[in-house]
C-alpha cells in the first residue's frame, strides 16, 4: 500500500519555519495543536530571543520581573505565553538561523539547562558536520596526498639524468592536470558552477550526464512547459534534492534506472524522481537524515516535499516548488 508522507509535519517536537520577515514557511503537527491553546506571537518570541521584551510586556522595562532578565543562555531563552483564558505558563525557546531563515523551537519550561535532543536542530548540525567532515576527507584522502605525491616528483627532478627529465616533466604536468580537475569536481560538487552561469535545468543536465557516465546507472530526463527563472535558493534547494533522491535511487533500489520529470507551469516547477526499486518502509525511514535533509531544503524555499514508497513497490519522490513567489 502505497503511504504519503510529510516528514516535516510528523516531527514530535513544536517546530517553525520562518523567513526573515518572520512569515511561517512551515510548522509541525504539535507547533498546530501549541497554537490552539496558547497565544503565540512569533515575531515577539524572536524579539524575546534578542533581549527586546517578553509575550506579557511592550517593553523592556516592564520585564523587570519576568524569567527573561539577566544573560540570555546559549542553550535557549525563558518566556511566558497566555493560553485563552489569559493563564500564563512558561515555556523554553530555542532558535537558529541559517541562510535567512529562521527555525524556532518551543517547549514547555522543564529546566533552564533544557537542551533538545531530538529536534531539527540537532539534524541542522548533524548535516552542517556531515557536510564539512566529507570535504575534510576528500582533501585529505584526494587533492592532499595528490599535491605531496607531486611535490616528491619534482624534488626527484634533480636527481634525474638530464636527458631524461622532459619526459619526466610531460609526467608531472599531466599530474598537475589531474589534480586540477580533482579540485574543478570537489568545487563543482559543493557548488555547481552551471547553476549560476546557466540556471538549473542545463546543471542538472550536467549532473545526469556526469552520473550516467560515472556509474552506468540510467537517468530518464525529461522537461516540459516553459522554462522559468527561479531564485537562486530555490535552484540551489531543487538541485540538492534531485541530486539526494537520485544518489538514494542509485544506492539502494536494487535497479538500473530512474526517471526525473521537471514540469514547469506559471506558478510552480513540479520534479518528480521515481523508480521501480525495492522500496522502503517510510514509517521506519523517516527519521533518516537524508530524508529530512531533503525535506528541509524544500520547507526552506516554501516548497512541498513528498514521498511515496512501499516494500517492493518503488519509489516516487514529488517535489513542487513556487516560482512568481520567489522570483528574484
Amino acid at each position: 500500500m502505497e503511504v504519503t508522507t510529510n516528514l516535516f509535519r510528523e516531527i514530535k517536537q513544536a517546530l517553525w519555519l520562518l523567513d526573515d520577515r518572520s512569515t511561517v514557511l512551515a510548522r509541525t503537527k504539535k507547533a498546530e495543536q501549541l497554537q490552539e491553546k496558547f497565544q503565540i506571537n512569533l515575531t515577539k518570541i524572536i524579539e524575546i530571543s534578542q533581549g527586546k521584551g517578553c509575550a506579557l510586556h511592550s517593553t523592556k522595562e516592564e520585564c523587570l520581573n519576568c524569567p527573561l532578565e539577566g544573560e540570555i543562555s546559549a542553550n535557549g531563552f525563558p518566556f511566558v505565553l497566555l493560553d485563552h483564558q489569559q493563564q500564563p505558563e512558561e515555556f523554553w525557546g530555542s532558535l537558529q538561523r541559517d541562510q535567512g531563515k529562521i527555525m524556532l523551537q518551543i517547549e514547555v519550561q522543564k529546566s533552564p539547562l533544557l537542551q533538545p535532543s531530538d529536534s531539527m536542530f540537532n539534524y541542522l548540525n548533524n548535516a552542517r558536520e556531515n557536510e564539512r567532515k566529507k570535504i575534510a576527507q576528500d582533501l585529505h584522502d584526494g587533492i592532499a596526498q595528490s599535491i605531496y605525491s607531486l611535490m616528491l616528483e619534482t624534488r626527484n627532478l634533480k636527481w634525474i639524468d638530464p636527458s631524461l627529465r622532459s619526459e619526466k616533466l610531460k609526467e608531472i604536468d599531466h599530474h598537475f592536470s589531474d589534480v586540477l580537475k580533482e579540485v574543478k569536481d570537489l568545487a563543482g560538487e559543493l557548488r555547481p558552477m552551471m547553476i549560476d552561469e546557466f540556471g538549473l535545468v542545463p546543471a542538472i543536465e550536467q549532473f545526469v550526464e556526469r552520473t550516467v557516465e560515472m556509474t552506468g546507472f540510467e537517468i530518464t530526463l525529461s522537461v516540459t512547459g516553459k522554462l522559468e527563472a527561479l531564485s537562486e535558493n530555490s535552484r540551489i534547494s531543487t538541485y540538492r534534492i534531485i541530486q539526494e533522491a537520485v544518489g538514494n535511487s542509485l544506492k539502494y533500489s536494487g535497479v538500473n534506472q530512474v526517471e526525473l520529470t521537471l514540469n514547469f507551469t506559471n506558478n510552480f516547477l513540479h520534479v518528480l524522481i521515481e523508480d521501480q526499486g525495492e522500496g522502503f518502509d517510510l514509517k521506519r525511514a523517516e527519521n533518516g537524515f537524508g530524508l529530512i535533509n531533503m525535506q528541509e531544503r524544500a520547507h526552506a524555499v516554501a516548497g512541498e516535499l513528498n514521498i511515496i514508497s512501499a516494500p517492493h513497490q518503488g519509489t516516487k519522490v514529488i517535489l513542487k516548488v513556487p516560482i512568481k513567489e520567489v522570483l528574484e
